[in-house]
C-alpha cells in the first residue's frame, strides 16, 4: 500500500483550515506523488505556499487548481517557498512574473540560478544552523498572545547576521559535482540533461524579493503567522505557525507517513539541528493541525514528531552498530548497510553521512580522510 506522500495529485480544492485551501498539484520525483499547494486567502486574493514544480506540465496544474478555487494567476499576491527543493519552488517565479507576486523565502534560501554572490557560504551556513538550534533550545513555545516572542528567543538574532565577505560562495552541486564525503554525484542520463537544459531556457528564477528569518510575522488569510527555522532536511526550511488558528504549515519538516531525508553538509550536524527543532514544532502552543508538502493534513503533531526521532534513534544505533563491525569504513559502504539495496545512491549516502556526523559529535565515532574520500570509525561505549 503506497504511503500517503506517493499517492497521485488529485483535482480536488479543500478548505483544511478557515481561509486555507489545499491544492495538490503533480510532481515527478522519486517516492513522492504530489505536491500540497496552500492557498492563504485574504481581502486582497491569496497567497500560496509551494507552487510545484517547474515546467509547462506543473503551471498548467497551478492555474488549473486556482480556477477551480475561483481565482485567477493575477489573484496572487504573495508566494511563500518552504525551502529550495523544485518540488516547492518551481513556479514561484512565473507566478512573481506573472502576478506581480512577492516570494519569501529564508536568508539561506539558493538555487542554482541564483547570483553566486546571494548564496550562503559554508561559515555562514554553520552561522545559520546554530543560531536556528539556539533559539529552538531557548524556545519553549509561548501562548497564542505572547508569539511575537518567537523572533526574540536566544539566538534567534545570529540568524540574521550574515556579514558581508562575499568569498566561498557557493552553488549547488554541479551533475558530477563531488559530494562532502568523497566521490561525486551521478550525472543523469544526456537526454535527461539536453531536457533539463531546454526547460532552464523557459523556467522564471524563483528570485526571492523578501528573505525572513526565524520568528518574521507574515499576514496571510487575515491573521498573523509566524517563520520558525526549522533546518535539517535543508538549511533554509521554514515552517509557518498560526498560532491563532492553531495551524503549523509543515512543510518537509514534519510529514504524516514518511520520514523527510536529512541532507548531508559539510558543516555542523543537520540531523542534531532537525531533531532540535523538531522538538520546538512540537511544544509550539495549541497547535491543533498539521499540514504537509505531501500527504494528507494530521492532527497529532507531537505524536508524529516523537515517531521520526524514534526512526533516528533506531537509525543512528544500527550505524553504530555497523561501524563497529566493519572497522574504517567510507560512507558509501556504510549506507549500505543500513540502507535497502532499492535505496542506494546518493541521497543514502548523503543521509548517512549526516548520522555519521551525529555521532561525531556525540564523540561516539572519529573520522579522517584517506585517498580523497573520508573514513568512518564508531567507537566502543
Amino acid at each position: 500500500m503506497p504511503k500517503q506522500e506517493q499517492e497521485t495529485a488529485s483535482e480536488e480544492v479543500v478548505e483544511v483550515a478557515p481561509g486555507v485551501l489545499r491544492m495538490q498539484l503533480p510532481i515527478w520525483m522519486p517516492g513522492l506523488g504530489h505536491v500540497n499547494m496552500y492557498g492563504l486567502v485574504d481581502d486582497r486574493g491569496l497567497a500560496v505556499v509551494d507552487p510545484g514544480m517547474p515546467g509547462p506540465k506543473s503551471w498548467r496544474a497551478v492555474k488549473a487548481r486556482l480556477r477551480s478555487a475561483g481565482y485567477r494567476v493575477g489573484d496572487v499576491h504573495t508566494v511563500l517557498v518552504t525551502h529550495s527543493h523544485p518540488d516547492h519552488f518551481g513556479c514561484a517565479g512565473r507566478l512573481r512574473k506573472e502576478a506581480g507576486a512577492e516570494v519569501v523565502a529564508h536568508r539561506a534560501f539558493t538555487t542554482w540560478t541564483m547570483d553566486p554572490r546571494a548564496a550562503v557560504s559554508e561559515a555562514e551556513a554553520e552561522r545559520v544552523e546554530e543560531a536556528a538550534i539556539r533559539a529552538a533550545e531557548g524556545y519553549r513555545g509561548p501562548s497564542a498572545d505572547e508569539a511575537p516572542s518567537l523572533a526574540g528567543g536566544p539566538g534567534a538574532p545570529g540568524d540574521d547576521d550574515h556579514g558581508d565577505d562575499m568569498e566561498g560562495r557557493r552553488r549547488l552541486a554541479p551533475w558530477g559535482g563531488p559530494t562532502p564525503w568523497g566521490g561525486h554525484h551521478p550525472a543523469p542520463a544526456l537526454v535527461h540533461r539536453m531536457a533539463y537544459r531546454a526547460m532552464r531556457l523557459l523556467f522564471s528564477p524563483p528570485d526571492p524579493t523578501r528573505r525572513v528569518v526565524h520568528g518574521a510575522s507574515l499576514r496571510l488569510a487575515g491573521r498573523d503567522w509566524f517563520a520558525v527555522h526549522t533546518p535539517g532536511h535543508t538549511l533554509d526550511h521554514l515552517c509557518l505557525w498560526d498560532p491563532e488558528g492553531g495551524v503549523l504549515l509543515s512543510g518537509d519538516h514534519v510529514l504524516p507517513t514518511i520520514t523527510p531525508h536529512i541532507a548531508g553538509s559539510p558543516h555542523g550536524d543537520s540531523l542534531h539541528a532537525y531533531l532540535v527543532t523538531l522538538d520546538l514544532v512540537a511544544s509550539l502552543d495549541g497547535v491543533e493541525l498539521g499540514l504537509p508538502a505531501h500527504g494528507h493534513p494530521f492532527t497529532d503533531v507531537p505524536g508524529r514528531v516523537e515517531a521520526i526521532k524514534e526512526h533516528h534513534r533506531e537509525r543512528v544505533e544500527e550505524l553504530r552498530r555497523a561501524s563497529l563491525a566493519l572497522g574504517p569504513t567510507g560512507v558509501q559502504e556504510l549506507s549500505r548497510e543500513v540502507f535497502p539495496r532499492r535505496h542506494w545512491g546518493v541521497m543514502a549516502e548523503s543521509e548517512t553521512f549526516s548520522h555519521l556526523a551525529h555521532l561525531r559529535r556525540a564523540g561516539e565515532a572519529e573520522r579522517w580522510e584517506e585517498g580523497g574520500r573520508l573514513v568512518y570509525r564508531a567507537t566502543p561505549g
